[in-house]
């Protein structure tokens, strides 16, 4: 069985195995693999502010998902972009599914309004996988990405993950790191199949 946990940096070389998968395809637009120090210091930066999880199982990180966004500038500092990897022989159980929501929900704790994510042409995976999730389409940056000898399109995408009400100030965004541990937890436990 599949568990959601928050990653640390002594996972970087297991989700380097993930993200390896990809680095030949359009999915990412990384052209080299980071080495392990680098992937340790982004999960060590990016945890600071945002959601990094993993997902594994008995067989170890089968994949990986983090939000991202600019904390320090306060006048967008309510929207996250989001990033998900799973393990190519992984997917078709909707893990994809169940990490985004994860990070979905600490966002929303997080007192964060809108999520993005940004998908490169040729992903229609991901595509539908926001689609089911919500997300919808708000632009394309046409022939913005290079890769593999070809220039790509990337769709954004777009979720209003709040109710609040948009004519009155918001509340305060909170790093993760300063959020209620016991919240987290309860949104990390989950079962599974209450995600998918």
């Amino acid at each position: 069985m599949a568990q959601i946990r928050q990653a640390c940096a002594k996972d970087a070389a297991a989700m380097l195995e993930v993200l390896k998968q990809y680095i030949e395809t359009p999915i990412t637009l990384e052209y080299e693999l980071p080495s392990v120090s680098e992937m340790e210091q982004k999960i060590t930066s990016v945890s600071k502010n945002y959601p990094f999880i993993v997902i594994e199982n008995e067989n170890g990180i089968i994949g990986y998902a983090y939000a991202k966004g600019e904390p320090q500038r306060q006048g967008v500092c309510w929207n996250a972009e989001l990033c998900a990897f799973i393990k190519l022989n992984q997917r078709g159980h909707h893990y994809g599914t169940a990490v985004m929501r994860v990070l979905i929900d600490i966002l929303r704790l997080q007192n964060v309004r809108n999520v993005y994510s940004s998908v490169t042409e040729g992903n229609p995976r991901s595509d539908s996988l926001h689609r089911r999730l919500g997300f919808s389409y708000c632009g394309v940056l046409h022939k913005t990405a290079f890769k593999n000898g070809l220039w790509l399109d990337v769709e954004l995408l777009e979720k209003r993950i709040s109710d609040e009400d948009f004519a009155k100030e918001p509340e305060a965004f909170i790093p993760v790191s300063d959020l209620d541990k016991s919240a987290v937890d309860e949104i990390l436990n989950r079962k599974l199949e209450d995600l998918i």
